[in-house]
């Protein structure tokens, strides 16, 4: 009795076999495969937290910070804008222990710059901000580099960059013109990089504050200056030792929260 065999297939049917396999094991890979590597656009929140170094967040206080995020590998702008609002809650911030994965900056009216970027494959990413834009003169910029996935959005806190800095303003004199040998009353604005208060009875200090008077980058004379009255103002006195060209510096230094920050200005002392 002859064997069994198969119906045949001609060398048409076989391909058409082969090729449905085929397809079905790419429809199955690309079920598998994540969408991000199909070159489908896949949209990617993120949010950015800017703080200032041991303080809260910098913010429409002092003109906000601008925020930019670049493709790291192709220098391409991908989203930008202004991290305005609020400081944040300062018992959240700065007073209660923190646990891992709790939120400190997500409050309502609270600073941050959030963006939907559209990505297709997973990307290298430069997170830079710049500020406080009020004080351009003593503006910083920090940047962080990580990697952003398409659709993995990064809320609640999201990216954090941290500043160093204090923001000092120069009060008095307010006239450039002054006369050698009599002292010059000076009185400064020292806060955080957020606005907050500096001083004796806040909760943040702003380390020594001193007044120099400087001839081609070398210190003349120096003098301290101390707290007075409401928060973040000092004052002091400093005195010319002869005519000529000065820049008046005050200088705010707090070097255990690695915390600095300098107020310069052009003055003419004129001789007695």
């Amino acid at each position: 009795m002859a064997a069994r065999r198969g119906p045949e297939r001609t060398p048409e049917g076989s391909f058409i076999v082969l090729t449905r396999s085929l397809l079905t094991m790419a429809a199955g890979f690309l079920v598998s495969f994540p969408l991000a590597a199909q070159g489908l656009v896949r949209p990617t929140e993120v949010r950015v937290h800017v703080v200032s170094r041991d303080a809260k967040l910098i913010g429409s206080a002092v003109g906000g910070i601008w925020v930019t995020i670049r493709d790291a590998t192709t220098g391409r702008t991908l989203a930008e804008g202004l991290h305005t609002g609020g400081t944040g809650d300062t018992r959240r911030i700065m007073q209660v222990p923190r646990l891992r994965d709790s939120t400190l900056f997500t409050t309502e009216g609270a600073a941050h710059f959030t963006a939907s970027i559209p990505l297709t494959r997973p990307t290298p990413v430069i997170v830079s901000a710049h500020g406080p834009l009020d004080f351009p003169d003593q503006a910083v910029t920090v940047t962080k580099h990580l990697l952003l996935v398409p659709g993995e959005d990064l809320l609640g806190d999201g990216v954090v960059l941290e500043m160093h800095g204090l923001i000092v303003e120069v009060l008095e004199p307010t006239v450039p013109a002054l006369t050698a040998g009599e002292a010059i009353v000076l009185r400064t604005r020292v806060r955080m990089m957020c606005s907050c208060p500096t001083g004796p009875d806040q909760l943040w200090s702003a380390g020594a504050v001193r007044a120099r008077l400087l001839q081609d980058d070398v210190v003349v004379v120096e003098a301290m200056l101390t707290a007075v009255g409401e928060g973040s103002l000092y004052a002091g006195r400093i005195t010319a030792p002869s005519g000529g060209r000065y820049v008046l510096e005050v200088l705010a230094s707090d070097p255990a929260r690695a915390n600095a920050g300098v107020a310069r200005r052009e003055v003419v002392v004129h001789p007695r």
